[in-house]
């Protein structure tokens, strides 16, 4: 029997944990309130607002890949939008099974690479995304609990200190890719600590190549991520589809609220609630953000939401958020790979094709 790659017994492992944590997550529901509570609050809910609930998903997907795809636009890189969109959701499909979303952005750039991508524009264009994500999550993060202080504050008391801890690290990582955008001596510095010390560990075998390699990526890098220092126009209609991107993944709490016929709070307040949880407990290392996430939705919903109701809800919303990006995305990685293999097998066939000699050609040659 062959010993699996490094990598797949990572991803078997990674993949094995979130298989755990549904499970777990599914029994400490059971244990913490009625399961036949919980099994009728599934038949209650309206299919209209759960419908409402995975369009909000769907918007998010086909908005991540035209934010990619207009990005490209702007660098006039020849990419189509169902590329673009495959490949976010290869992306999405490998943060999720990975610590701290470490897995999605090599992927993608592999996969654009593929495509005729550079790998420097390829990065470049998720930094960028990356970037007027974050600001975006942080404007509207900011913006709500401004208005809706008051509220959150009684809703968690002096665990709010975890809301502006969510803040301050999401804020260094937003941070970090400007200092990345514009000074180039900072990344040569980093790139170079990463190569001598690949090489000490006898992983990278050539240092020259390899740093020349990587120089040539960040040239592109910075050339492309430009965009946000000289040209404001363009990044201004990126941040702009951005807003709208982040706003659908947050309403999905909303539709899953008014799925449960209640109407206590008004769309602002979820949202409000929504973005906090999401900024609190994004920075929390494990694949999706598991544990931090469901248990900051009891915290943050459980006076919005009636004890009977309220694990069920946390279930449809964890599986809309977070599952379904698995599973969606698992189909566009095997869609991706079966893709892939069939076009070297038409390039291998039309090569052979044209290497046979046929023998009008042979007498032709003697």
């Amino acid at each position: 029997m062959a010993k699996l790659s490094k990598e797949k017994r990572g991803m078997l492992l990674n993949i094995g944990f979130i298989v755990l944590a549904l499970f777990l997550m599914l029994y400490l529901v059971s244990q913490a309130g009625d399961i036949n509570q919980i099994i009728t609050a599934f038949t209650t809910i309206n299919p209209w607002w759960l419908a409402g609930a995975v369009l909000c998903f769907a918007a998010h997907v086909l908005l991540e890949g035209l934010i990619m795809r207009i990005f490209f636009a702007f660098q006039d890189v020849d990419i189509g939008l169902g590329s673009c969109t495959l490949v976010g959701l290869i992306g999405m499909y490998y943060s999720s099974i990975t610590p701290a979303a470490t897995g999605g952005q090599p992927m993608q750039v592999f996969a654009f690479k593929k495509r005729g991508v550079p790998s420097g524009v390829g990065y470049s264009s998720l930094a960028v995304k990356f970037f007027c994500w974050q600001c975006a999550l942080l404007l509207i993060g900011a913006v709500l609990w401004i208005i809706y202080g008051s509220n959150v504050h009684q809703l968690l008391g002096s665990g709010i200190w975890l809301v502006a801890l969510g803040f301050l690290m999401n804020s260094i990582m937003v941070s970090v890719v400007i200092l990345l955008a514009i000074n180039r001596n900072v990344v040569r510095a980093i790139i170079i600590f990463f190569v001598n010390l690949l090489h000490r560990l006898k992983i990278v075998k050539d240092k020259a190549k390899t740093s020349s390699r990587m120089d040539a990526a960040m040239n592109d890098f910075h050339s492309s991520v430009e965009i946000l220092t000289q040209h404001p126009g363009q990044f201004l209609v990126l941040f702009f589809v951005s807003l709208i991107q982040v706003t659908a993944l947050m309403s999905v709490i909303y539709f899953i609220y008014r799925g449960f016929s209640l109407n206590n709070h008004t769309y602002f307040e979820v949202l409000a609630v929504q973005f906090l949880l999401y900024i609190t407990a994004s920075f929390t290392p494990l694949p999706g953000a598991s544990g931090a996430q469901e248990g900051g939705f009891y915290v943050f919903f459980r006076s919005f939401f009636p004890n009977s109701i309220v694990f069920a809800a946390l279930l449809i919303w964890r599986l809309i958020t977070y599952y379904l990006f698995i599973i969606v995305g698992f189909f566009a990685v095997l869609f991706d790979q079966t893709f892939a293999t069939w076009r070297r097998k038409q390039r291998k066939a039309a090569l052979e094709e044209d290497t046979v000699i046929t023998p009008l050609e042979e007498e032709v040659q003697q």
